[in-house]
């Protein structure tokens, strides 16, 4: 009897250790999946931002737009006035509405004595803001999982160029009636709230950020890159630059006739 009795406590034991090994296994195989999961909900959600901004930027850069952008009321042509220069225009690209751009749906964002401001053009119903309000109008996509905004800006000189590094070589830009090149940036941010924690207001307030600062040291919180890192939201931004200006072509001599 004391022999069976310690060879059911040995097979108990024995059944208690496979039990925590496969406990272990188990743990081991969970971790390992929602590490995998992580990684594949990661590289989708670089995949979706990386789309809604190359959208945004074929809209930008269409061809037979341009013409009208460059109006004084256009995408390029609002931010070159002399009153809006150190204003960014800001546009959400809504994938839902038929036209990409339109000033009475875009706003102004500038820095004025250290502190952001703001002004909804056509007003505070047709922001030009992506904002998350609960509905759908705002997302680039009928995913309803990542905005896009635009900010177009005129740029100034970085520190490794000259004053006259866009002018043409040989010419005089009063003499010949040409316009001074103008430098026009383009900055689009993506941001996915579903994969956030934030709060609704928070991520909305950052929108209302401004893209770039000329000034390194104000506070990084000022952009809206810097805003959304500091709330841990996922975000994608990407600049373009673009040099408008007129050039001059020499007509051929017309041949002489005899």
């Amino acid at each position: 009897m004391k022999n069976l009795s310690s060879q059911r406590g040995s097979a108990l034991i024995t059944i208690l250790i496979i039990v925590i090994i496969m406990m272990i296994i188990g743990a081991i195989s969970v971790k390992s999946g929602l590490l995998s999961l992580k990684i594949a909900t990661n590289s989708q959600a670089v995949h979706i931002m990386n789309q809604n901004t190359d959208a945004a930027y074929l809209k930008i850069e269409d061809a037979s737009k341009i013409s009208n952008y460059l109006l004084g009321t256009g995408l390029f042509g609002y931010p070159k006035m002399d009153s809006n220069r150190g204003k960014e225009l800001v546009i959400c690209y809504r994938g839902s509405e038929a036209d990409f751009y339109n000033l009475s749906k875009a706003s102004l964002v500038y820095l004025e004595d250290g502190a952001i401001k703001t002004k909804d053009i056509g007003g505070s119903q047709t922001s030009g803001f992506c904002q998350v309000d609960g509905s759908n109008k705002n997302f680039a996509s009928g995913r309803t999982a990542a905005m896009t905004q635009i900010s177009i800006r005129v740029g100034g000189l970085s520190a490794t160029e000259n004053p006259f590094d866009f002018l043409q070589e040989g010419t005089d830009s009063e003499s010949s009636k040409l316009k001074d090149p103008v430098r026009l940036v383009a900055t689009v941010t993506t941001v996915m709230p579903v994969l956030s924690s934030a709060k609704d207001g928070e991520i909305n307030a950052c929108m209302k950020k401004m893209s770039y600062l000329d000034n390194i040291a104000l506070s990084n919180d000022l952009t809206i890159s810097g805003c959304l890192e500091s709330i841990s939201v996922p975000y994608k931004t990407q600049v373009s630059e673009y040099s408008q200006g007129q050039f001059l072509s020499k007509k051929p001599a017309a041949a002489a006739t005899p």
